[in-house]
Order: C-alpha cells, then structure tokens, then sequence
C-alpha cells in the first residue's frame, strides 16, 4: 500500500502544474494634466527618481506649464517625481512653431530634446509696388509674414535642474518628422521621417554636442517610414518601422511591410527584416533593449497588436498578437511591457472578455505569458520601464494626460 501510495505521489508530482491564471484590475493617474486644444506627450524618459515628459503644446496658456504660447505650437519639456509631484518645465517654443518628440539623458544629467521647427518668412514687396498708380487712394494690405513648413530639426540641451544651455538647428530641404534620439558618446544620432509631397522616407543624421551635423541619409524613395531605434553596443542601430519598397535587394512582401534596420554609427543601411503575413499590413511602432517590438497587423476586417521578443534579426524567441483597436508600445524591464487597446480576449486572462474596446498594459514573462494585467483610464501615448519606479505609462483622454504607475 505505502509502494503504491509513494507512486501515486511521483506520477502526480511529475505531471505540469496549470498555469496561475492573470486577473485583469484597474489603474487610475496619480496625476492629470489638462490641455486644451491638440497637444501631446510624445515621449517619457525615467531617472531613478523622476519622470521626464516631452511634447508639443497648442493651447495659449496651462496649468501644468510655465509661460505662454510662442509660436502656433511649442515644444515642452516636463519633469514629475515619482509620486507625481511638479518638480520643474520648460517650453521650447519661439514666436515659429516648434515640436518635441524625443528625449535622451546624457552622462552628465543633462537632457537632450529633439524636435522640429519652422521660420518665420516675410515676403519681399515688388520693386514697382511703391510706384504703381493708385488714383483712389486705396489702403494696400502690409505684407503678411508666414511659417514655412517643418523643414528644421531643432535640437535643445536642458541641464537637470530645467534650464536651457544650447539650442541647435539643422534645415532640411524637405519636411522633416525626428522621431527619436540616441546618445554615442559625444555624438548624438537622429531618425525619423522625411516628406516630399506623397513620399515618405525614413532617414539618418548625427551631431556633436556642439552642434556640428553631419549631412543627411535617407532611407527608401517613397514608403518607408522609421517609428523608433535603439543603439547597440557596437555603434550601430536598430531602427524599426514599415516600408512597402525595395531595401538592400530585400522586395516587399505586402502593401507595408513592418521592418527592422540595421543601421551603422555612420548610417549606412547594413541589414534589413522584414515581417509580413499574407493580405495584411504590418508595422513596428516601438524597440527597446533585448529586441523587444511592438506594433501592429492590419487585415482587411481587423486588427491585431503585435509584440515579439527577438534574440536577433529575423529570428523571433516568442511573440503574440491580440485583437485590438491599436498598435502595441512596448519597454523593457526584469519583464516585458505591452500596453494596446484591446478588442477582445487575452491568453492567460480567462475572464477578460470586453464588451467595448479598452485601453490595457500587461506585464509578459520570459516566453511572451502575461504574469499581470490592468486596465487603463485612456489609451497609451507612451510608456517606459525602470528598476527604481517601475511601469510608468502615459495616457490621453483627449482632454488631459494622465499619468499611471505600476510598480
């Protein structure tokens, strides 16, 4: 009897234990920022001890915002404690237009802010003008100045404590979208997009600390986008996006393939994969350390979030994709971070079944399972991941910014 008894007890202890079932539960913001036309938080950088927003505001004046309104739109750059509390800001504006769309935090503590810009362009009144014939004394209309197009990247450093110490410009012939911003030692590298009329490209450019910028590189002719990058440690980049044309010799497989590009410290294009499913259309929308991605796959009736863990180009350690009415944001901790809008069920939370879309984030483990999951007030615009606060997400209602953390 105590053989048999011992036996029964081997064979149950060998047999896989179910796995713990995630429960999905609600965030709230430890804090809201109201605005009051079209703004946005674009990126979110995290220190040990604070959290960084960076944007672009429309609205005239803010409660959360020093200053008024310069230009049509200004750049900003906001920093939060980790409980949420104001610890300074900082507008980036000029009576032109300016965005901000990303943040890095150098050695030294200082913060590196990439945008774009216009000028302000005042037409030259004709020669004859003050000559020509005006028998009724007409009043003539002065001559009105104008912006041109976004065709400047702006590049700003702010110390830690919020104060400006240098603003830098490059003029682009075209216009120009940064979408990210990446320190190598004493240069900075930059990547985004670039339009000519119904063309869009993605393209490469460096600086120094001081300003000097290296010509510009572009990448594909007339649909390839760069969403966002990271730098490796051999110098080179990981840049990721979608592109629907021929890049290195590598033919498009879709519409709009969702690519990753390996860029070199001097922006040369060295390696491109390309992920695709048939009749749909795919994009990378975000990258952070150890080759996590997400973004999106469209079909003809739906849409599904995409996340996947990489070990290296091409080759895929896991990954999963949920309905959804979004791309996914991913970032990168001891787990993986996802945060979409989710459209239906979810792997491994059995009793999430929404009537309506929902904003979610969830924490994935080491083979793409989801360890925890929460709902969240509004749809993520940005998310970031570290060691001393945790989660950090940034929602938008489409009234104010809310900021979530999950620790």
């Amino acid at each position: 009897m105590k053989k048999f008894f011992f036996i029964f007890l081997l064979v149950f202890s060998l047999q896989p234990l179910p796995a713990i079932a995630a429960v999905m539960k609600s965030s709230k913001p430890i804090i809201e920022l109201p605005y009051l036309k079209a703004d946005e938080i674009s990126d979110i950088s995290l220190t040990p001890v604070s959290i960084i927003l960076t944007g672009t505001t429309e609205s005239t004046s803010s409660t959360w915002l020093s200053g008024s309104l310069g230009g049509l739109s200004d750049g900003f750059i906001a920093n939060y404690s980790s409980l949420g509390a104001p610890l300074w800001n900082l507008r980036l504006g000029s009576v032109a237009n300016e965005i901000a769309t990303s943040t890095a935090i150098d050695a030294d503590g200082s913060i590196w802010v990439v945008g774009a810009g216009t000028a302000i362009t005042t037409p030259t009144p004709l020669a004859s003008q003050s000559k020509a014939l005006n028998p009724d004394n007409v009043v003539l209309d002065p001559l009105q100045s104008a912006n041109t197009p976004l065709n400047r990247i702006k590049l700003w450093q702010v110390n830690s404590t919020g104060n400006l110490l240098n603003t830098f410009e490059f003029i682009s012939e075209s216009i120009i979208h940064p979408k990210k911003i990446l320190i190598a030692g004493m240069n900075l590298m930059i990547l985004g997009d670039s339009y000519e009329k119904s063309a869009v490209n993605g393209f490469y450019i460096s600086a120094t600390k001081t300003g000097v910028f290296s010509p510009i590189v572009k990448y594909g002719i007339k649909s390839t986008q760069i969403n966002s990058a990271l730098s490796n440690s051999d110098g080179s980049i990981t840049a990721v996006g979608s592109s629907g044309e021929l890049l290195l010799k590598v033919k498009p497989l879709s519409k709009a393939d969702a690519v990753t590009l390996k860029i070199s410290a001097s922006g040369v294009l060295q390696q491109v994969a390309r992920a695709t499913l048939k009749s749909t259309t795919r994009t990378w929308s975000s990258i952070d350390a150890g080759l996590l991605q997400g973004g999106k796959v469209s079909y003809s009736n739906k849409t599904e979030a995409a996340i996947t863990k990489f070990s290296a180009l091409s080759k895929p350690t896991w990954n999963v994709r949920y309905l959804s009415k979004s791309s996914a944001l991913i970032a990168s901790g001891k787990n993986s971070w996802a945060t979409f809008v989710s459209s239906g069920v979810i792997k491994g939370i059995p009793t999430w079944k929404p009537k309506n879309a929902t904003p979610v984030i969830l924490e994935l483990g080491k083979k793409g399972e989801v360890i925890s999951s929460y709902t969240l007030p509004a749809p993520a615009v940005a998310i970031a991941v570290n060691n001393e606060i945790g989660a950090v997400v940034i929602t938008d209602s489409g009234v104010s910014f809310g900021l979530v953390l999950i620790n």
